[in-house]
């Protein structure tokens, strides 16, 4: 098998022409459900992308308590509990309103668990994976879903569903600012109740989740532009799910990197893969295809820590996945596992960064070969970041 198309593929888009993926065997998570369905959602929903704009549209529920914030669960752990959500819904246009997308906004719009009833009328039991949204298990066809009790939705939120001149970019981001927890965003923006009336349309999870990081990471950026250079360097390491983290900020303009390595230690790789993608003071001109929703959820992580001691600088995220790592679980676990590291940074003043922490030898290399590097480089020496 051609490693490189593995790497593109992961287990997801079936590159290689196979019917199922040959490293992944997930058939012992399927549930047995019988025809009447009563559950819980979390409350959560999901918007499938293929064929769109006439998608599949549901409700995530499940027959068991199943956690909203997944970090730092042990992989098993993610597997069950993603795997006993259902979702319950059908194939409908995105740009057509319907009894079921109106229940699938009202879900979307609850701060609390709800009950739904449903009959459905097939069942898929494939368990779906992505590496930008979480694993989702079977499909339930159901033209209807009823609301046992009715949502309860924050003051704030809703000000700003029922305010048509409120363009979704600001409402995304002013609901962030008010402590409204990500998740709850992504859903928001994922049911197609914020904005002008024209932007209000439903958007597909996995769109949306880049989406949201990246409408928020913009807005952040307009925010630290502002802000003092950093003091000193600052390392930072992070480890979750045999995905290692290894993250340089420097004094400095803004800037952004983001390097992966699969390194051959990946199930989908025997060779050495390494990517990335970049941006400047001046942005990007286009979305981040080599890493892809990776990078906006990294950089995020990097925004939050820099907005949180007011100061500005260039970071790099080296990020290199092992070979356990056999299932992709979505990009929480990058945006995740960097706000964790950055809760526990180290300040560089002018040490080499193997004072601080194991890390690997080609280290060096990557971050003296990285383009944002090499902008800065006639300002300081890489000597100084260790």
């Amino acid at each position: 098998m051609d490693p490189n198309i593995c790497i593109k593929c992961r287990g997801i888009k079936l590159l290689c022409g196979l019917d199922r993926c040959p490293y992944i065997d997930y058939s012992y998570l399927m549930p047995k459900i019988s025809n009447e369905y009563k559950g819980t959602s979390p409350p959560d929903i999901f918007v499938g992308h293929h064929g769109y704009p006439k998608v599949l549209i549901t409700a995530l529920s499940s027959n068991g308590e199943v956690p909203l914030n997944l970090f730092p669960m042990d992989l098993d752990s993610i597997l069950r509990y993603r795997g006993s959500l259902y979702r319950v819904g059908e194939v409908q246009r995105v740009d057509k309103g319907s009894k079921l997308i109106e229940k699938i906004q009202e879900i979307s719009l609850s701060e609390i668990k709800l009950g739904i009833d449903a009959e459905y009328y097939k069942v898929i039991g494939d368990f779906t994976i992505d590496h930008i949204h979480t694993p989702l298990g079977p499909r339930l066809y159901a033209k209807r879903i009823d609301l046992v009790e009715n949502p309860i939705v924050p003051n704030i939120v809703e000000r700003v569903y029922g305010d048509y001149d409120f363009k979704a970019d600001k409402a995304i981001y002013y609901l962030y600012k008010n402590n409204l927890p990500y998740e709850y965003l992504r859903r928001l923006f994922s049911a197609g109740i914020l904005g002008l009336k024209v932007e209000r349309r439903i958007v597909p999870t996995r769109w949306a989740i880049t989406a949201v990081d990246d409408i928020i990471g913009k807005k952040l950026i307009d925010e630290i532009k502002q802000n003092e250079d950093l003091d000193s360097p600052i390392y930072a390491h992070g480890n979750y799910m045999w995905n290692d983290f290894f993250i340089l900020i420097m004094p400095g303009e803004w800037g952004f990197e983001m390097i992966e390595n699969w390194y051959g230690r990946n199930l989908f790789s025997r060779e050495m893969v390494e990517k990335g993608d970049y941006e400047t003071f001046f942005g990007r001109r286009g979305y981040a295809s080599n890493v892809t929703g990776a990078y906006y959820a990294a950089r995020l992580g990097i925004l939050e820590y820099l907005k949180s001691i007011g100061k500005r600088g260039s970071a790099i995220v080296y990020r290199v996945i092992g070979m356990e790592y056999r299932i992709p679980l979505g990009v929480w676990i990058i945006r995740e596992t960097v706000r964790e590291a950055l809760r526990h940074p180290f300040i560089l003043n002018g040490k080499n960064i193997k004072e601080f922490h194991i890390i690997p030898d080609d280290i060096k290399y990557v971050f003296e070969s990285s383009r944002t590097i090499k902008r800065i480089k006639e300002q300081k020496r890489i000597d100084n970041y260790g």
